[in-house]
């Protein structure tokens, strides 16, 4: 399997403009090729090879070369090893940019219990508790899961970049470490989906100081890698060459890793102070947290 890094420019349209609900679970900023099928309705077909922008549990973000119509179903198949393929069934929801490679969809996946992409989502609600947010696999069986990092965690992953954990597939605890991407950035396009959220209350948050790297992007601008000062289950503060205006939302990932499947998620900027002995700008934010889905 092949996957990269996804960076770049970001869509037009929210996410809640494309699936009509709200976030399920995290999404992954990770690139790998996709074989996609599809029937039109005067009888033609068509096969390509089509590659991932966003991945989540039950959907993503694809670039086709083809243009396509929502609702369109597709039958889309991704090499796992060797001969080994994994199938599913999928929707198109929508149309939410084009670039110069061809046409970003969205799409919905018509069965999630398959794990399409072999990876482990956890439930939204449990990320109340999580300072940090990795793609991260187990040394032992290379299972891929989305870890929400605690305090303890976040500290070893600082220190010795891993994390001591259970491994739910190994049924024992084992080293996990960060999933790494096998080939090199493609281009400069991507994707960024955002939906209707509220900021999280920053009060009561025990701030942690963690000198670890953060990747800050913004929608019309390129991708910033910063530094983070401390990090709290509400928000981080971090140190940047751009001054991001309080109020903005941007997206960040953190901890960040370059070539990783990094996992962005929204906050706004709270605060923004000039540093000028060091020409930079200190920014506090606070995560976004979408409406809970009952």
């Amino acid at each position: 399997m092949h996957v990269s890094l996804k960076v770049g420019t970001v869509p037009n349209k929210p996410m809640s403009t494309l699936s009509g609900g709200l976030r399920q679970s995290d999404r992954i900023s990770l690139r790998m090729p996709v074989e996609a099928a599809w029937a039109t309705a005067a009888g033609a077909t068509f096969t390509q090879t089509a590659e991932t922008l966003l991945v989540s549990r039950n959907g993503g973000v694809l670039r086709f070369t083809e243009k396509l119509e929502p609702g369109q179903e597709l039958h889309l198949r991704r090499n796992v090893e060797g001969e080994q393929w994994k199938n599913t069934r999928a929707r198109v929801v929508a149309e939410i940019d084009q670039d110069a490679n061809g046409f970003l969809y969205a799409i919905h996946i018509l069965e999630p219990r398959c794990d399409f992409w072999d990876i482990e989502f956890p439930s939204l609600h449990t990320a109340e508790e999580a300072l940090a947010r990795l793609l991260m696999e187990c040394s032992f069986c290379q299972r891929r899961e989305v870890v929400y990092l605690n305090e303890l965690q976040l500290k070893s992953f600082e220190v010795r970049k891993c994390v001591a954990r259970h491994c739910p597939h190994c049924d024992s605890p084992s080293i996990w470490i960060e999933s790494l991407s096998e080939v090199s950035t493609l281009d400069n396009n991507g994707a960024r989906i955002s939906v209707e959220e509220r900021v999280v209350p920053r009060r009561n948050r025990t701030r942690v100081k963690a000198r670890v790297l953060a990747c800050v992007r913004r929608r019309g601008f390129a991708e910033e890698v910063v530094v983070c000062e401390d990090l709290s289950k509400g928000g981080i503060s971090f140190r940047s060459r751009n001054k991001y205006p309080e109020g903005s939302r941007v997206e960040v990932a953190v901890p960040f890793t370059p070539g990783t499947g990094a996992i962005f998620v929204p906050i706004r900027i709270v605060f923004s102070q000039a540093i000028p002995t060091a020409g930079l700008h200190r920014h506090g934010a606070a995560y976004i947290k979408p409406p809970i889905d009952n």
